[in-house]
Order: structure tokens, then C-alpha cells, then sequence
């Protein structure tokens, strides 16, 4: 049995919307972090051409403002998890540790991916709850 209402404890936040998934990468819109002490997406991915050489990676940037442009790349010792999105009909979660306000993340595929690929920010460790 479950002893704590997660739900007043993380908040979602849709990154990147149903999209199609081909050969061009993808950017997230800016998800900011304030106020939350974790971030986590959740990347989910329908049916599609997936496997271990036709897949898509993400990579991950944080910014002061919600302007990618003005984003540097998070170095991979912030990077906690980062799992390769190879399998259809399936959910994959990255951990990551901004340090600046807003994190973004590009999904970077290597080859024909033609899968719909949506992607949540889940942000937890709220400094106030409920978050709700």
C-alpha cells in the first residue's frame, strides 16, 4: 500500500508533444524547474521503426532564460540516466541535474525513426507542497 499521495508531490509537464519522429532532431519546448529540486522525462514511443540501430537519443541543456538559444549542453556527469528510446510501445525515463531555472532536451535520431515519440518533464522534490 502506497503511503504518500505522489501526485501532490511531482509535477508533468509535456516537453515535447506527440510528434513524428524521422530523421531530423527534435527540441523541447522550455520546462522551467523553479521551485522543484528533480527533473526527470519520460519519454514514450508508439509504433513505429524502432530497434538497436534505428533509434534516438536525447540530449539535454539548461538555460538562465527559456530561450534555447542561450542554452549550454549539461555535461554527462549530470546526466544520471539516459537510456537509448530502440523499442516500440514503450516508455523510456533520463534523470538529469540542472543547475540554471529551464531545462530542455532534443531528441537526436540516427536514423529513420517514423515513430510518434511524446515526451513529460516530471519535475519532483517540490520546495512547497502540495503542487497541485
Amino acid at each position: 500500500m502506497a503511503l504518500f499521495d505522489l501526485g501532490q508531490q511531482i509535477k508533468a509537464v509535456p516537453a515535447i508533444v506527440p510528434v513524428s519522429v524521422t530523421t531530423s532532431n527534435v527540441n523541447s519546448v522550455a520546462v522551467d524547474t523553479s521551485g522543484f529540486y528533480a527533473v526527470a522525462f519520460v519519454s514514450s514511443v508508439g509504433t513505429g521503426n524502432t530497434n538497436a540501430t534505428i533509434n534516438a537519443v536525447h540530449h539535454f541543456w539548461e538555460s538562465d532564460d527559456n530561450t534555447i538559444g542561450n542554452a549550454t549542453r549539461l555535461s554527462t556527469g549530470r546526466v544520471i540516466t539516459n537510456p537509448v528510446l530502440n523499442e516500440s510501445n514503450a516508455s523510456f525515463t533520463a534523470s538529469v541535474v540542472p543547475i540554471k531555472r529551464y531545462v530542455f532536451t532534443e531528441l537526436d535520431p540516427s536514423a529513420a525513426f517514423t515513430s510518434l515519440v511524446s515526451v513529460t518533464a516530471v519535475l519532483g522534490y517540490p520546495s512547497e507542497a502540495p503542487t497541485q
